[in-house]
């Protein structure tokens, strides 16, 4: 495991100082500065119950487009960048395990993904004091649905890794990702509609409601609630697409 470490620790500096990663991370805290400043007063307002704040956090643009855009932005250079330049035939020649390689460029997406998202927790704490809601916020359910949305991502980028190692092209990569993740988040129940009556029997309607991230990560994880059989689907996910970059470079090296 050390070049799985070696190469995370590569991969996460590179993030922190890419422009191109703070600049999404400005962004989305401005964009959801503005959202959550426009919630926080109609809460106040029409004084809703403020347990309800942070699962409506959870449906903003803001998070939309963390989930939809970001991993694709953030995987597009992991191999494409290496296969451009060339560097890529050195790096698989090297005495490092492509398995150490993929989890090493998995894992420091995914850390860099989480550093984008944890401000947003201290965001929801200083809410709690009185110029905003005045009022204890239950953070319970707020890791369960954190923990849904990281293992959400997870999969996601284990999928843009996929798509990197694909192609050469950074922006075919990207655009790659940022396709299947938006299908992720609503084909199913798109598909569902088309099937009509077919879409009625279990294994098809069971097979339909795994792969509909977005209603079960509304029913379980926004509400507290951890699923373990959504744990296991994403996590096997990640496993999968991880398998699939595996096989995608070991082509390349038999090629």
């Amino acid at each position: 495991m050390n070049g799985a470490l070696v190469t995370f620790r590569k991969e996460l500096l590179s993030y922190c100082v890419s422009p191109v990663s703070w600049i999404v991370g400005v962004l989305f805290y401005w964009w959801r500065g503005l959202e959550l400043r426009a919630l926080v007063d109609y809460f106040a307002r029409y004084r809703v119950d403020q347990e309800l704040l942070p699962p409506q956090t959870y449906s903003l643009g803001s998070t939309f487009l963390m989930v939809v855009l970001v991993p694709g932005l953030l995987t597009m250079r992991s191999f494409a960048e290496e296969r451009r330049t060339g560097s890529l035939e050195t790096l698989l020649t090297a005495p490092v395990r492509d398995g150490e390689v993929i989890l090493g460029k998995w894992a420091a997406a995914t850390a860099f993904y989480s550093l984008l998202w944890l401000p947003s927790v201290l965001v929801l704490h200083v809410l709690e004091y009185g110029p905003f809601l005045a009022a204890d916020l239950a953070f319970g359910p707020v890791f369960a649905a954190y923990l849904g949305m990281f293992l959400l991502a997870g999969m996601l980028l284990a999928f843009g890794c996929f798509a990197s190692s694909l192609t050469d092209n950074v922006l075919l990569a990207a655009l790659l990702t940022i396709m299947f993740d938006y299908g992720l988040l609503t084909l199913p129940r798109q598909i569902a509609g088309l099937l009509g009556e077919a879409a009625q029997d279990w294994r098809v309607r069971e097979l339909l409601d795994k792969f509909d991230v977005m209603r079960n990560f509304s029913e379980w994880f926004a509400r507290g609630l951890i699923d373990t059989s959504q744990v296991a689907f994403y996590v096997g996910g990640i496993a999968f697409f991880l398998c699939l970059c595996g096989i995608s470079l070991a082509a390349r090296r038999i090629g």
